[in-house]
C-alpha cells in the first residue's frame, strides 16, 4: 500500500496513518512492523531493490559471456525503470530515508561491481582490483544514462546499445593496459 501511495502522490502522501487507512488496518497495526515512516520507506525501497535485483538475475542467466550479460543486465534494468521506476526514483531521492539509503545503496553498489569485475577478470583476464574498480566506473554511468533517457529524451535501444559498447571496450581496453 505504500508503494501504490509513493507511485501516486509521493513520499509526502505516506504516513503511518494514511497507509492504515488505505489499507484499512489499524495505525496501530503498522506500527508492529515498522518503528515509523522511514523505516516504511525503507522498506518499500528494498522491496523494489529486490525485485529489480530478481529481475536482472534472471535476464543474465540466460546470457553467456561479459557482453550477453551486460546487454541482459541493461535491458532488464530499463524494463523495471519503465514498470516501477515511479516508486523506485521518488524513494532513492526521498530526503527521510537518505542516510540509511545511503549505506544500502552502496553496499548494493560494491556487491554489483564485484560481480561485474568478477566476470571481467574470468572473460579478460584483467586484474581483479582493476576489474572492480573499472565497474564501479561503468555503475556509475547508469546515472548519465538515465539522465539522458529521461532529460535529453534519447531513444533507448540507442543508451542501451551505447551503455553495452562503452562496458565491452572498457574491460577489452584495461585488459590491454600494462600493469602498473
Amino acid at each position: 500500500m505504500a508503494a501504490e501511495l509513493v507511485a501516486a502522490h509521493g513520499v509526502d502522501a505516506v504516513t503511518m496513518e494514511g497507509v492504515a487507512a488505505a489499507a484499512g488496518v489499524s495505525k496501530g497495526l503498522g506500527y508492529a512492523y515498522f518503528a515509523n515512516r522511514g523505516d516504511l520507506l525503507l522498506a518499500v525501497l528494498e522491496q523494489e531493490v529486490a525485485a529489480l535485483n530478481r529481475r536482472v538475475v534472471a535476464a543474465q542467466n540466460e546470457a553467456i559471456g561479459f557482453e550477453d550479460k551486460i546487454r541482459a543486465a541493461a535491458h532488464a534494468w530499463f524494463d523495471a525503470v519503465i514498470e516501477r521506476g515511479g516508486v523506485l526514483g521518488t524513494l532513492l531521492t526521498a530526503s527521510q530515508i537518505q542516510r540509511p539509503l545511503k549505506q544500502r545503496r552502496n553496499m548494493m553498489y560494491r556487491r554489483l561491481e564485484e560481480f561485474y569485475g568478477d566476470l571481467a577478470v574470468a572473460e579478460f583476464g584483467i586484474p581483479r582490483d582493476r576489474a572492480v574498480a573499472t565497474a564501479s566506473i561503468l555503475m556509475a554511468g547508469l546515472q548519465g544514462l538515465l539522465d539522458r533517457w529521461y532529460l535529453a529524451h534519447d531513444p533507448r535501444e540507442m543508451l542501451e546499445e551505447t551503455f553495452v559498447r562503452v562496458a565491452v571496450a572498457g574491460m577489452r581496453a584495461m585488459a590491454e593496459a600494462p600493469a602498473s
